[in-house]
């Protein structure tokens, strides 16, 4: 085989697993993230057509970081090294051994540098591996069933997390923000005020695009809460939708309790034919682009997504295209806010709210944690397969809004040839200088956004997102918030107290 370009990256392998299908088919009752890693990673192998020759040839693997690994441990433990684990599980033994960063940008990002480094020659293959079972956990808590995954290491890898931008502050958590739903349902109701859209109108909007979403889930064998939903019960109470917050129910936000893994195999269309790869497995990584802005409470706009607006155009700008040239997309969906400004940074081009999600996204597919995006990843590679008429793309979001990854792909290899300058550098968007960390003050306000908590029997202080006299932002809490009211543009008196910002309606 004669290749126009031997060293460039290439995704020659792809697989998935789930508990549902391990228990069929290996009688698995309570699967471990190792279990469904490797057996993601025998079903890429598989799908390579290269198998043992491609097996033995991997010398890099990279682990997503796990829930578990990532502050939200369980009481079953997980492997020392998980990156060896799996590989172990796998049949594999790669010279170096990876464990990845926190965030659901970490796939994409991680796949970026790992081009360059494949490309240069420092790894000749790589398995990039993740998986989640907060499914099993939460099932095995439930009926009190003792797990142990706990596994000793036997050698050393590289860890690669970052202590930037955590998920949320003791500031924001003061403020009421204790959750995803709530940081993002602020978020979503700074866009919806950006628009001058009603709660109702706006709650439909995002019911018609999770409607297209849940369509998508059906056509994915391992999604994990495939349904065919329509925008009438994404707004109703049926089926277990009880109201999270305003703006969100159930069924509009990620759901982790999942079992699921994914893998992708990368190396050189090279080495791909050395091993006798067929050209049309082979699925092109044409460029790359990482941004990030500082956590929620140092924006001074949580209408919109800077790390998009900057990762978005600089990716398509390396892969020289435009977003109306893009077939398959997978844009990473943990609320409906997340693929809406999205849509917004590529600037609305004109498709369908189904071509957004190649898996149904992370309600209906199922939210593993970090992982998602390896998910999206093997659908897209399945998708360019299929269809290589269009480029495809990946966007990969962590964080409140505030870090995101995104690939661009195709069927063909780049003309002219790859470089490593078609991964742009990562880029940090600072704070606005005006911006205050901790901002706390006493005086007039006027509520910017929000969002409100509600339980099954009740609902609790709503946080919100402030302006002070100054026109400076700031976040508190609104104890005795009306139900059912849009607070966004009311004034109000806020006093400092107990770290926290305390807001009551003025009048």
């Amino acid at each position: 085989m004669v290749l126009a370009d031997p060293k460039a990256p290439v995704l020659i392998g792809v697989g998935e697993a789930s508990g549902a299908k391990l228990k069929q088919s290996q009688g698995l009752e309570w699967p471990s993230t190792v279990d469904l890693a490797s057996a993601a990673i025998g079903e890429a192998l598989a799908d390579s057509g290269a198998g043992e020759k491609l097996a033995a040839s991997i010398d890099c693997l990279l682990s997503i970081r796990l829930f578990h690994d990532s502050g939200l441990p369980h009481d079953f433990g997980s492997p020392e090294n998980h990156p060896e684990a799996v590989a172990t599980a796998a049949g594999l033994d790669p010279a170096h051994l990876l464990y990845g960063d926190v965030g659901g940008q970490s796939p994409q990002k991680h796949l970026n540098k790992l081009a360059c480094q494949v490309h240069d020659g420092e790894y000749k293959a790589v398995v990039l591996s993740s998986a989640e079972n907060m499914g099993t956990v939460k099932r095995a808590r439930r009926s009190g069933h003792e797990l142990d995954w706990n596994q000793p290491a036997t050698r050393d890898m590289t860890d690669l997390i970052t202590t930037e931008d955590k998920m949320l502050t003791a500031y924001e958590w003061r403020q009421g923000i204790i959750n995803m739903p709530m940081a993002y349902g602020i978020v979503e109701n700074a866009r919806r005020a950006r628009l001058g859209m009603d709660r109702d109108s706006y709650a439909q909007s995002m019911a018609e695009l999770w409607e297209a979403f849940a369509g998508v889930s059906l056509t994915r064998e391992h999604a994990q809460f495939a349904r065919d939903w329509t925008a009438e019960e994404l707004l109703a109470d049926d089926h277990g939708n009880y109201r999270l917050n305003d703006p969100y129910r159930r069924w509009m936000v990620a759901q982790d309790a999942v079992e699921l893994g994914a893998a992708v195999i990368l190396t050189t269309a090279g080495h791909a034919a050395e091993l006798g790869i067929a050209e049309d497995k082979m699925i092109y990584l044409h460029s790359g682009a990482d941004a990030s802005v500082p956590l929620m409470s140092l924006q001074d706009d949580l209408s919109v997504s800077p790390a998009m607006q900057v990762a978005f155009p600089k990716a398509l700008e390396l892969a020289e295209v435009e977003a109306g040239d893009l077939g398959p997309i997978d844009i990473y969906s943990c609320f409906p806010v997340a693929v809406s400004l999205a849509m917004d940074a590529l600037g609305s081009p004109d498709r369908s709210l189904a071509s957004y999600t190649l898996t149904g996204g992370l309600s209906f597919f199922g939210g593993p944690g970090n992982s998602y995006s390896a998910h999206g990843m093997v659908a897209l590679v399945q998708a360019l397969r299929k269809d290589g008429s269009k480029p495809g793309m990946i966007s990969a979001n962590g964080g409140v809004i505030n870090k995101e990854s995104v690939g661009i792909y195709a069927a063909q290899p780049v003309a002219g040839g790859w470089s490593p300058d078609r991964i742009a550098a990562p880029v940090r968007i600072p704070k606005p200088d005006h911006v205050k960390a901790d901002h706390f003050f006493s005086g007039k306000g006027v509520i910017k956004s929000y969002a409100m908590p509600y339980g099954k029997a009740s609902r609790g202080a709503a946080s919100v997102w402030l302006e002070d006299g100054q026109g400076l932002p700031a976040i508190g809490i609104l104890p005795d918030a009306p139900e059912d009211t849009d607070l966004i543009g009311l004034a109000v008196d806020v006093v400092t107290a107990d770290d926290r910002n305390i807001a009551k309606l003025s009048g």
